[in-house]
């Protein structure tokens, strides 16, 4: 059975491992194995606790099939709480003139912080070898699952950075003919950096508006054009409703996403039920189940009966997998089977 929980410190091999297939375009996780190590430990005390404030904390989820675990996510808290975030934003200005009688709008790009904290989604990933069968769903949306049972861990912004477009030799139009004249390092170099500190950022790009119409041709149509392979999370994340906010990436052009997390669909429509487990059911509905537990958070995708007095049943299979027994509390979404 297919799981998804918060990761542990006994995972360090497995997740290590996983990383590093994700090749050289994810930078919000490291692949030295002491710095893998630290953002689990750092996920972990999140985990534990005692305060229910969002205050720089990270939540890392591992997908988990038969003990292998095949898939990472996370969440980020207060993001910018302590350093404004950096973008560029696209916005429109009128041009005019009363000498000659005329209007024009324009697009522009401009340097943009944002200075109040938020929430992040982040750091998806999927084993190649496994990708498919409701896995990408899975593993994206168990970060909301996490939002609806714990709500307080986290900022009232929700907003998730999309990958922006390249081509098929990993080869950034944005990067190559607009932003690379801002600074003296390759784009993974200054990827990277920036995910660590990107106060750099606010020094080296001007902060004038650049007029979008006199950009190259091929920076304008790559403006705010999601990578291909993020058109699914795109797509399951609008559904949730998330929707762009005008924010772009400054180094690949990637657009942004935001919504408040009391506007999610999937964490308005979660609630609250006592558990029983059977031996064998036939079952009447399907979704998302999630135990209550923290440090132990588990979610799967599975097959149970909601009866009377708020109660489901589930099988001894689900049971095990979300570490729970008859009698205990979890929250569900309800799907069509």
């Amino acid at each position: 059975m297919q799981v998804v929980r918060l990761v542990k410190t006994s995972d360090l091999q497995q997740v290590s491992e996983l990383i590093k297939k994700t090749g050289i375009g994810m930078t919000t996780m490291p692949k030295n194995r002491k710095e893998v190590q630290e953002r689990i430990a750092w996920s972990v005390n999140s985990a534990n606790k005692k305060s229910a404030n969002p205050n720089k904390d990270t939540y890392l989820f591992v997908l988990e099939n038969e003990k292998k675990i095949i898939g990472i996510s996370a969440i980020y808290t207060s993001v910018s709480k302590e350093k404004p975030s950096v973008f560029f934003k696209l916005k429109k200005i009128k041009l005019s003139s009363d000498t000659y009688k005329f209007e024009k709008t324009s697009d522009i790009l401009q340097l943009h912080l944002l200075h109040k904290p938020y929430s992040e989604l982040g750091t998806i990933f999927i084993d190649p070898s496994s990708r498919g069968r409701g896995r990408g769903s899975l593993l994206s949306f168990a970060r909301l699952q996490l939002i609806a049972a714990h709500k307080s861990r986290f900022d009232k912004k929700i907003l998730v950075e999309i990958r922006g477009w390249k081509d098929k030799n990993n080869k950034s139009y944005f990067w190559e003919s607009f932003s690379k004249a801002f600074f003296n390092l390759d784009f993974f170099s200054i990827d990277r950096l920036s995910y660590i500190d990107n106060h750099f950022i606010t020094e080296s790009v001007p902060k004038f508006p650049f007029i979008v119409e006199l950009l190259p041709k091929r920076v304008q149509k790559v403006l705010a054009k999601p990578h291909p392979n993020a058109m699914p999370a795109l797509s399951m994340l609008a559904k949730q409703g998330f929707k762009t906010n005008g924010l772009v990436d400054i180094l690949d052009g990637g657009p942004c996403m935001e919504v408040l997390a009391t506007k999610i669909p999937i964490v308005k429509s979660s609630f609250k039920v006592k558990v029983e487990v059977k031996r064998s059911l036939n079952f009447s509905n399907y979704g998302f189940i999630t135990n209550y537990s923290l440090n132990n958070f588990r979610v799967v995708r599975e097959n149970y009966n909601l009866i009377k007095n708020n109660t489901i049943e589930i099988s001894q299979k689900t049971a095990k997998a979300l570490q729970i027994s008859t009698g205990d509390k979890v929250r569900i979404n309800i799907e069509s089977i």
